[in-house]
């Protein structure tokens, strides 16, 4: 909130300074008898700072006028103009007066002008139903759409051209989700029966023969028990069919529809079933009596979870210093590096997860493969850090032979770009994401490409 304050302080100055500037404009225009020009300023101004007195008082006697202007014109248009252009005159001085109104502006509108007006308008939009009504008979349905809008944007109420509009809005819809279903394209119907039940709660019997369309177009889908290609992957199969079951389960579409398991385990033969194809052989011969119309069959043909054991290895390196000597030839004081030699270790150490799935969908009432596809999905984290009991910062890489005595084996690698790959390993992270963390990550990423490939499954019925 204490941030937001000086925010808040800073839009009100400046609404404050635009309203003042827009004021100041007016008032010249004001003085100059330009009514006109200085309302539309005096509103900008009051629009900016809508405490601002002054402008309210100026917009109160400029936009008099300027409603007076559009009554005149709107009377001009009622003596000797159209019906249909002394309508929108009125409804252009009504708009004003409103848009002034909502900001504290009262203005006098004559109730004189609007009985006028009523007179007018009744008029006009008499005709403007009979020609929609005339259009709407002869099935112009965007023309009829079009003048029976027009109507209910002027007033609402008038007569029955509210549901007149829905008929011509609507019908055309409704006759082409018909012609779908005829030619049993179901899933195409339905979505235009769901354009008509959303906008009108159901035109005609549209909510009964969607209904219909999604018995048809649904898929249902039962799913068997997930097999395996290697012993070692059996443990798995329940975790991953859950998971699959549960992402297809939660599709935001009315389309598809997971069965529970007693729709496989109630099939006759059930217990004879030694395998998937022989499983789906027994629902195939059941065909439209089986209570779902698709089977899911899945195997996992890979389920690798890795758990990497930590490696610790000793590494050789300097500790270095920088102390003051004196040089024996110019018996001058400098500063040299000290390098002292000195043991840290690193650590490594990886975790992995893999899955590979083999999965298909079979339509069991019309026989035929409705898809198959195949996921593998491969996960890893690893850590590859160092650790030293000391200021590591002050650690610089090198190889030693001994520790307590010199050698020409000995090297100092006391470079920027040798120092700089060192400390980078110090500054590594040494927590490794566990093997369920990586599982969960593989399956939520299988189960959702299954549940993608099942959506973009979309047969008509």
């Amino acid at each position: 909130m204490k941030q937001l304050l000086p925010i808040l302080i800073g839009l009100f100055l400046l609404s404050a300074c635009a309203s003042k500037r827009n004021y100041n404009k007016a008032q010249k225009f004001d003085q100059a008898g330009l009514y006109t020009d200085a309302a539309a300023l005096y509103l900008k101004s009051l629009k900016a700072n809508k405490n601002n007195i002054d402008a309210k008082l100026g917009l109160q006697r400029t936009g008099q006028l300027v409603l007076e202007d559009k009554i005149e014109a709107f009377q001009a248009q009622y003596n000797n103009g159209t019906a249909k252009d002394a309508v929108y005159s009125y409804l252009e001085a009504e708009s004003y007066f409103k848009q002034l109104s909502a900001l504290g502006v009262k203005l006098i509108m004559s109730e004189e002008q609007k009985e006028y007006y009523l007179e007018v308008k009744d008029k006009y939009l008499d005709l403007l139903y009979q020609q929609a009504t005339k259009a709407l008979s002869l099935e112009e349905f965007k023309n009829a759409e079009t003048q029976f809008a027009e109507i209910i944007k002027i007033d609402r109420n008038f007569k029955d051209a509210q549901s007149q509009w829905v008929t011509a809005k609507y019908e055309p819809v409704y006759r082409h989700g018909n012609q779908l279903m005829e030619t049993h394209m179901y899933r195409s119907a339905y979505g235009d029966f769901n354009i008509i039940n959303k906008a009108t709660q159901g035109y005609k019997n549209s909510i009964d023969l969607q209904a219909v369309c999604l018995e048809h177009a649904q898929v249902s889908i039962a799913i068997l028990p997930f097999d395996y290609k290697f012993r070692g992957s059996r443990a798995y199969t329940q975790s991953t069919k859950e998971k699959i079951v549960s992402e297809l389960s939660h599709i935001k579409s009315p389309f598809y529809h997971v069965v529970g398991d007693e729709a496989i385990t109630s099939i006759p033969d059930w217990s004879r079933a030694k395998d998937q194809s022989m499983a789906l052989k027994f629902a195939k011969q059941l065909g439209t009596n089986f209570e779902a119309k698709s089977v899911f069959t899945a195997r996992i043909d890979k389920y690798l979870r890795k758990q990497g054991h930590k490696n610790k290895q000793e590494k050789r390196g300097y500790l270095k210093q920088l102390v003051e000597q004196e040089n024996p030839e110019t018996k001058l004081i400098e500063i040299v590096a000290k390098y002292t030699k000195v043991r840290y270790y690193e650590y490594t150490q990886e975790n992995s997860v893999a899955i590979a799935l083999s999965y298909g969908l079979d339509r069991i009432d019309k026989n035929e493969k409705a898809f198959a596809d195949n996921f593998y999905g491969e996960k890893k984290d690893k850590i590859h850090y160092a650790s030293f009991d000391g200021d590591y910062k002050k650690l610089i890489p090198g190889t030693w032979k001994y520790i307590d005595k010199d050698s020409p084996e000995d090297q100092v690698y006391d470079s920027e770009d040798s120092r700089n790959r060192l400390m980078a390993l110090f500054a590594n992270k040494k927590e490794l994401r566990s093997v369920t963390s990586l599982e969960n990550e593989v399956l939520n990423a299988c189960a959702k490409h299954v549940a993608n490939n099942v959506m973009e499954y979309q047969p008509e019925n």
